[in-house]
């Protein structure tokens, strides 16, 4: 009964012109909550004209600002309303860490906007080589945006940041220590942006890994070997070891040996050279100027020639390609001349008068074996075993 009392005492207290302040309050929220869709949308219209509808309402900016619009019409219903002074302080200071990560939210939704820009603007036959780049920067920009938002945040509160970093200093260095590999990644994902040592889609050797570069993140770095596997390397490997890149190389070399046994006449030696340049020089792959056929040195067992030209092909597997094709085709070559290669051997001679004595000796032997068993099968014959008399 007392708090049907109290209650009624409330209402009696409560002026129209409260009443009507509520009403209003209430009324400027449902607009704002109505209209923050509509001025969200034609906003980020504005700035993203080659985005459709979707693609805009799926937005973090079109999100963001339609969030803060809501938030905005609480704000100023707020204002409507009589309230304490404190109260009206702490509203204000909500609003102004509103403001602050409304800015910073919008500004990581332009980066994401720009990443996939690049995304879509990119050709799926060229793989995209500024990825990492786009990647790096904006996830930088998006924790310094974080920080300094919740410094802000902090610091309208009231709070003691130096107090407060103090105190997070052990911490802080337990941290450090246990992310230590994961720092050094880091910095060397971002030595590897810096120097530029290879890009998406370069063909590299990493030790015994060779591949091409399918992703570059800032802890590892993805490539498709040959077997059409994907290999993810920590970036502080690729950083403390040797890396060849063949991706920036604007030809390659094509390096044969040939051995031909010392037999093998000059004149054929010569029209097999001959005839070898002649195909060559009308390969339409090959740099006719580079071309280069000789005789490297004569050897204890053969003739050493030496087959060196340069390609236009820098592609790996195409490369692959090309070499299979001259060495098909020097074989051919070889094959209608009728020329064989040598291959490793030894010679063995054996002198004519040591395999004479040796034979004298082994018949000598084999004369003193057969006396030797004749001996023995006449002692057998004399001695028999005695009868034995019953």
């Amino acid at each position: 009964m007392n708090k049907i009392e109290e209650f009624i005492d409330i209402i009696k207290n409560i002026e129209i012109s409260q009443i009507t302040n509520l009403v209003i309050a209430i009324f400027i929220i449902i607009i704002f909550i109505l209209l923050s869709p509509l001025i969200s949308y034609g906003i980020v219209k504005i700035f993203l004209r080659r985005q459709n509808k979707e693609e805009i309402k799926d937005s973090n900016i079109y999100k963001t600002i339609k969030l803060f619009l809501s938030l905005s019409g609480v704000y100023v219903a707020s204002k409507i309303i009589e309230l304490q002074q404190f109260q009206n302080e702490f509203i204000d200071k909500c609003f102004v860490v509103i403001i602050i990560w409304t800015l910073a939210r919008i500004i990581v939704g332009i980066f994401e906007v720009r990443e996939l820009f690049i995304y879509k603007s990119s050709k799926k036959e060229e793989i995209r080589k500024n990825a990492f780049f786009t990647s790096v920067t904006s996830n930088i920009l998006k924790i310094i945006l974080y920080i300094i938002a919740v410094y802000l945040t902090l610091k309208e509160f009231g709070y003691d940041i130096g107090g407060l970093a103090t105190g997070l200093g052990l911490t802080g260095a337990v941290v450090a220590l246990a992310a230590q590999d994961f720092i050094k990644q880091i910095i060397s994902g971002l030595s590897i942006f810096t120097d530029k040592p290879f890009e998406v889609g370069d063909w590299i050797d990493i030790e015994e890994i060779s591949g091409t570069v399918e992703d570059i993140t800032i802890k590892s770095t993805k490539v498709k070997t040959i077997e059409d596997t994907v290999v993810t390397v920590p970036n502080d490997l690729i950083t403390s070891t040797k890396v060849i890149n063949w991706g920036k190389i604007k030809k390659r070399v094509f390096r044969a040996n040939l051995k031909f046994s010392l037999e093998t006449e000059e004149s054929t030696i010569e029209k097999v050279m001959n005839r070898i340049k002649f195909i060559l020089r009308y390969n339409e792959d090959i740099i006719e100027e580079s071309i280069n056929i000789q005789v490297l040195k004569i050897e204890q067992d053969a003739i050493n020639i030496d087959i060196y030209v340069e390609t236009t092909i820098t592609n790996y597997m195409e490369y692959r390609d090309f070499c299979n094709k001259i060495n098909l085709t020097i074989l051919n070559i070889l094959e209608t001349q009728g020329v064989k290669l040598s291959y490793p051997g030894r010679n063995i001679y054996i002198k004519e008068n040591s395999m004479i004595s040796e034979n004298t000796e082994s018949k000598e032997n084999g004369k003193k074996q057969k006396e030797s068993n004749s001996k023995n099968k006449d002692e057998s014959k004399k001695v028999r075993p005695a009868k034995i008399i019953k």
